[in-house]
């Protein structure tokens, strides 16, 4: 079971944190958020990215993603890599610029995620029932 929260006490209109617990070890959970290959298991609007696990902060990788139904190419860059805890991200879709920083927090019934997004730009689409079936396999 995922408990999620999203956090509305904020005054800026576009800026979103989103917390999720998951019955999975923190280093399952992070490895699968820091790899930009997996991004599309919890961000349905990218729909393929084709890198390796992150080489660190400053890793460029490509990616697909879907504007108003099209897909578009788009890239991303590793902002942030201080494992099993901090992966943070920059996506670049279309003309839109997205921050993301994600933090992993180990406790007794698995890890807590805080998903934050604090650019003005239109939060992305987190789909965490995604997430939660993709590390499914990963929690064994």
């Amino acid at each position: 079971m995922v408990a999620t929260r999203r956090d509305s006490s904020s005054t800026e209109s576009n800026r979103m944190d989103l917390y999720a617990t998951f019955p999975s070890p923190v280093r399952a959970v992070f490895g699968h958020l820091a790899d930009p290959s997996h991004l599309g298991d919890w961000l349905p609007d990218v729909s393929a990215a084709s890198a390796e696990p992150s080489g660190g902060t400053g890793a460029d990788f490509p990616l697909t993603a879907r504007v108003d139904g099209r897909e578009v190419a788009a890239s991303g860059e590793v902002t942030a890599f201080e494992p099993p805890w901090l992966v943070g991200y920059r996506l670049f879709i279309g003309s839109r610029m997205h921050g993301l920083r994600v933090t992993c927090t180990a406790q007794a019934s698995g890890t807590r995620i805080h998903v934050h997004q604090p650019d003005g730009a239109a939060p992305l689409t987190i789909d965490l029932a995604r997430l939660t079936r993709a590390l499914c396999p990963a929690a064994g």
